[in-house]
């Protein structure tokens, strides 16, 4: 009679052992080689989107707005009416009313027939603010070009007022377009010295520094702040994700939601503001240049670099220090 021979309980520690051993090996390469096959998508998603803004130059003669806003003719002002939102800081103090910026609609939505995403643009009124309850089925409607495989924190969210009260929901955007070097974003939509800024029509002879020296579209995830795809909301507010990677939550106001710029901080420095360009890569975040290219930037890439290449014509490096 022969009798089976059996692990023993040494054997099946060895064993189990070895196989953890393995694994443990084994998982990060795998998360090494996910990481680098998202790192692509993202980098191809930005080529398409910069064939797209090409495209739409063609047929514009300049790049799409930052954002659209068409001032209401029902409003008049009294002469000698003055703003009393300051004109220095990035932020107007609570209680004001808030900055007007129907209908709102943003670079990203404006490109959506050159992507590939005519029928979605069909559904969209642009007539309306984006906010609009007809535009709801538009503006939630996730697109994969508009989101990094490795950001968190995407999909559907709420947009919030000040008040905290939710003004509509909207999904959300891996991107934003540059409105340049400063810090007048959030008061000064109109006046941004990059490729992007509200109802911006930029054109290739307006880019002074060169187009493969300035940026057009980069990557802002909602890791950092959810910013929808469609565009700006009268009265919304961008706000740092909660478990973002940064040391403080700020709230910055409507103009931010599509926009993004290079002020005081180097890229993924844990005190980015939602306003920054901010990767989910970690080490570099990746842009899409105005000639069309996308080129990975170090997160340790010198600041006064990157603030002159935000800008379309203030001068720029030249001995290619950034990439």
């Amino acid at each position: 009679m022969s009798r089976r021979r059996a692990f023993t309980l040494i054997e099946l520690l060895v064993v189990i052992a070895l196989i953890s051993v393995l694994l443990g090996l084994l998982l990060p390469a795998v998360q090494k080689a996910r990481e680098a096959a998202s790192r692509a998508h993202c980098q191809n998603n930005l080529k398409q989107i910069g064939i797209a803004v090409h495209l739409y130059a063609d047929n514009y003669g300049s790049f799409p707005s930052g954002y659209v806003y068409v001032p209401s003719p029902i409003v008049k002002l009294p002469v000698g009416f003055v703003d009393p939102r300051p004109q220095k800081i990035d932020r107007h103090p609570p209680g004001l009313p808030p900055q007007p910026n129907s209908p709102g609609w943003g670079w990203a939505s404006l490109l959506l027939s050159n992507l590939e995403q005519g029928n979605l643009a069909q559904q969209i009124n642009y007539k309306l603010a984006v906010e609009a309850v007809s535009n709801l089925s538009a503006r939630t409607s996730q697109l994969s070009i508009y989101t990094c495989p490795s950001d968190l924190n995407t999909g559907v969210f709420n947009v919030l007022n000040e008040k905290n009260q939710v003004l509509a929901s909207a999904a959300t955007n891996s991107y934003a377009a540059c409105f340049g070097s400063g810090y007048l974003l959030g008061t000064q939509p109109d006046n941004g010295n990059g490729v992007f800024y509200r109802n911006s029509a930029t054109r290739f002879t307006d880019i002074a520094d060169g187009t493969s020296n300035t940026l057009a579209i980069g990557e802002r995830g909602a890791i950092l702040g959810q910013g929808p795809w469609a565009g700006v909301m009268t009265g919304g507010t961008i706000r740092t994700t909660p478990g973002a990677p940064v040391y403080a939550s700020i709230i910055e106001p409507a103009s931010s939601m599509v926009l993004a710029r290079v002020g005081p901080h180097t890229l993924n420095s844990v005190y980015s503001e939602p306003y920054d360009f901010f990767s989910p890569h970690g080490q570099v975040v990746q842009f899409l240049f105005c000639d069309g290219s996308v080129h990975p930037l170090s997160i340790s890439t010198d600041l006064g670099v990157l603030q002159a290449l935000a800008t379309r014509s203030q001068g720029e490096p030249t001995d290619g220090s950034a990439f």
